[in-house]
């Protein structure tokens, strides 16, 4: 697959174990298993649910090569491992000079789709089998302590325009006796399981995440139990 120098420059071990990344990290490279075996896990802990198994000529965190986006999973090497790790300038340098690179990844990938395919289909019917559990965070109104539930691809925050007759999924209207929140103030961002808060453009009166003030248009990850403020609006943010 490369040259005896890249693989011996690239080469990691990993004892039985061992951490190699975990859910929520930031994906610079991706693994392919020269030697032993690597558990991929649901949880930021290598405990629980997994995945799949992998064992030598296996790859593993390729979506670091096309999108910067968190881990979607935690890998632990089962065994002592050795693993090649390369990034996206060298992925792209392999497949110039082997195409056949790319035409297994693609196969494999193709498999993977299989596979997850069935394990939404048998998902959708456990889940369709169960009763709905509800939202898995909110914000909860420090004034009237109700609960505002943030939608599974995020949500805006704002209050309700009379111009357009349009309300945001969070409607702050009733909370805001002095006016101090914008239309689109704020939006909250779900992640691979993280909410990330982000102020939309030309907010006048600021949006905090326990009393600090963010920067428009940089995301700020929230905890639970963070104190939330919209302009003078506080809400605390809950997960369930």
């Amino acid at each position: 697959m490369a040259e005896p120098s890249f693989i011996d420059q690239s080469k990691l071990r990993f004892r039985e174990g061992e951490v190699i990344f975990r859910k929520g990290e930031m994906a610079q490279q991706m693994y392919i298993i020269l030697s032993g075996k690597v558990r991929l896990y649901v949880s930021e802990e290598p405990k629980g649910d997994w995945l799949e198994e992998l064992g030598k000529g296996d790859f593993f965190g390729e979506g670091s090569l096309l999108e910067a986006l968190p881990r979607q999973h935690t890998a632990l090497a089962l065994e002592d491992s050795d693993l090649i790790a390369i990034n996206r300038g060298t992925f792209m340098r392999m497949i110039r000079q082997n195409p056949e690179v790319s035409v297994k990844m693609m196969q494999r990938l193709a498999q993977r789709h299989r596979e997850l395919g069935d394990r939404v289909e048998n998902l959708d019917a456990s889940k369709a089998a169960k009763p709905s559990t509800g939202p898995v965070a909110n914000l909860v109104s420090v004034l009237s302590g109700k609960p505002y539930p943030i939608l599974s691809h995020g949500s805006l925050i704002g209050r309700f325009d009379p111009t357009t007759g349009v309300h945001p999924d969070i409607d702050l209207t009733d909370e805001d006796h002095n006016l101090s929140v914008s239309r689109r103030h704020a939006r909250i961002l779900c992640e691979h399981g993280r909410y990330f808060l982000l102020e939309e453009p030309g907010v006048a009166n600021g949006t905090f995440i326990r009393g600090e003030r963010i920067q428009p248009s940089e995301p700020r990850e929230l905890k639970h139990g963070d104190r939330v403020g919209f302009g003078m609006v506080v809400l605390f943010f809950e997960r369930t």
